[in-house]
Parts: structure tokens; C-alpha cells; sequence
């Protein structure tokens, strides 16, 4: 299982299962929206799909998370690295 340990605009930091910490780069969404990519660990190869909310305010924050027919936005992930 893949955790994502912190995240920062597009660059998200994550951890495995098998111990391997590493971060990747996400394309991210024009406007707010939830958006939905997957992490892929490159030692075990195991895969995670992960959700975040991108918003540009607490009001919007709400609205998407608690919206059970928000659309999805799918975004590539464009870079893998390996990290501590």
C-alpha cells in the first residue's frame, strides 16, 4: 500500500509499504476539481489510486468534498523519483 505522506501544489510525497519513499509529479487540474491519479512504486511495482481536492478556497474546499456527484478530473503522472 502506497501513503501519501505530504503534498505540495503538483509534487506529491508518498511512502510504501515495502519501505520505499519516493515523490512524483502530477499534471494538475485547470480549475478546482477533485482529481484522481495513479502512484506507482517503482521497487515492488505496487499501484495506488489516489483522490485529492485542488481548491482555491475553504468555501469550494467544502463543496467538493461533500458533493457525492462531483466529477472526477484524471491527471497524468508525469514524473516518479525516488527520494527519502
Amino acid at each position: 500500500m502506497i501513503t501519501v505522506t505530504e503534498n505540495d501544489k503538483n509534487i506529491i510525497h508518498y511512502e510504501c509499504d515495502c519501505g520505499t519513499r519516493g515523490m512524483c509529479t502530477i499534471k494538475p487540474a485547470e480549475d478546482d476539481a477533485t482529481i484522481v491519479f495513479d502512484v506507482r512504486c517503482p521497487n515492488c511495482l505496487d499501484t495506488e489510486r489516489i483522490t485529492l481536492v485542488q481548491y482555491s478556497s475553504e468555501a469550494v474546499k467544502e463543496r467538493l468534498v461533500n458533493e457525492s456527484d462531483t466529477d472526477l478530473s484524471w491527471v497524468p503522472t508525469l514524473n516518479e523519483e525516488l527520494g527519502d
